[in-house]
């Protein structure tokens, strides 16, 4: 059987108007009582009698709509909730080849790094190979940022969200890479499936790196702490720290000299805290923006650069900072409230924040 799109009946490219009529008619079936309301925006805005219980509803007209080339949005103008129909972006073409480099890629910058970490070890008798150490931190990174990555994959493609495969992103010692990112060309349907997306990445991470941290801590070293100065000091995190503290319990007079794994780790956590900023576009963002509403992510956006400066990331500070001019676009649908468990997830990623979070430098010496 052939469906035959046009009026004409000749088998050719469907009409574009009578595409959107067509969804016109469909959003009028769901929600009844809808009307045509004009307005001076370029696209067609239909006035809903009501908002409530519209998730359900607009998830419908969502599903029914998009194969036609149109996306909904719901928003409140004037007071009253509006159904706004918008032309769906065509598909992203991504090229997984490029991909599939990164990857490699980074597999090859993270082991480089790891082996570099793992030379000083070595001489010092407390490794036997830096090529076993460069991989124990490279595979423990991929694993991290893969699950990171991932859980966003995952998500996006239950909730028809149109994202590409992870970017790993290669970079020199002494990490090896400056995370992963995926590209997004369409809107999480409402404010629920926008925090899945947002806390998806951070939580998957933050699971896979527990592992790679109990692996890390019990495979490190005890020195005297009297030679800790030999060697470079970095923060640890609390979970890092409550580790140490259950797995090795080091006497006062003893100090950690970390296993490349457990390096891994702690850059797994510092990727993910540094994601949970409450910013812009990064993981943070989306949360606030599902659970908080536009006013208050663009507020809280600023709050984020000033955390990542007060941190010591300097140069993500300036990123986010860059970053803010583009704004938040917001799920499709912007009235349907948070559900009661995605506050829940909401609480649980300040929790992971808390538990992530390094200050590399504190801002003015404090």
């Amino acid at each position: 059987m052939t469906t035959r799109w046009d009026d004409a009946g000749s088998g050719g490219p469907p009409d574009p108007a009578v595409l959107l009529e067509r969804a016109i008619e469909i959003v009028m079936r769901v929600f009844p009582g809808a009307v045509p309301a004009g307005g001076d925006g370029p696209h067609p805005v239909l006035a809903l009698p009501s908002a409530e219980g519209a998730r359900d509803r607009f998830l419908e007209v969502h599903h029914r709509v998009a194969p036609l080339g149109w996306l909904p949005m719901l928003r409140a103008q004037a007071g009253r909730p509006v159904l706004i129909l918008v032309p769906k972006p065509p598909p992203g073409r991504w090229a997984w080849q490029t991909n599939l480099l990164l990857v490699l890629a980074t597999m090859a910058a993270t082991f480089y790094a790891g082996y570099e970490q793992s030379r000083s070890l070595v001489a010092l008798g407390f490794l036997d190979s830096a090529v076993a150490g460069g991989i124990a931190y490279s595979a423990s990174v991929l694993l991290i940022l893969g699950a990171h990555e991932m859980g966003h994959k995952l998500v996006a493609l239950r909730r028809g969200i149109d994202a590409s495969l992870p970017y790993f992103l290669p970079m020199i010692p002494p990490f090896g890479t400056m995370g992963a990112v995926i590209v997004t060309r369409t809107p999480a349907p409402n404010r629920d499936s926008l925090m899945d997306l947002g806390a998806s990445g951070p939580i998957a991470g933050f699971i896979a790196a527990l592992p790679v941290l109990v692996y890390g801590v019990t495979h490190s070293f005890l020195i005297d702490a009297s030679r800790a100065a030999e060697f470079n000091a970095i923060p640890d995190p609390l979970l890092i720290r409550g580790l140490i503290r259950l797995l090795l319990d080091p006497p006062p007079t003893m100090a950690v000299l970390g296993h490349p794994a457990l390096f891994a780790g702690w850059l797994g956590l510092v990727v993910t805290s540094i994601n949970l900023l409450p910013a812009s576009m990064l993981d943070g963002g989306h949360a606030v923006r599902a659970a908080l509403g536009p006013k208050a992510h663009a507020l809280l956006s600023y709050l984020g650069v000033g955390l990542a400066a007060a941190m010591g990331f300097y140069p993500m500070a300036i990123l986010i900072a860059l970053m803010l001019r583009r704004g938040h676009p917001g799920p499709l649908d912007d009235l349907s409230p948070l559900s009661p468990s995605r506050r829940v997830v909401a609480v649980a990623l300040i929790a992971v924040f808390a538990a992530s979070a390094v200050v590399l430098q504190p801002l003015f010496g404090f």
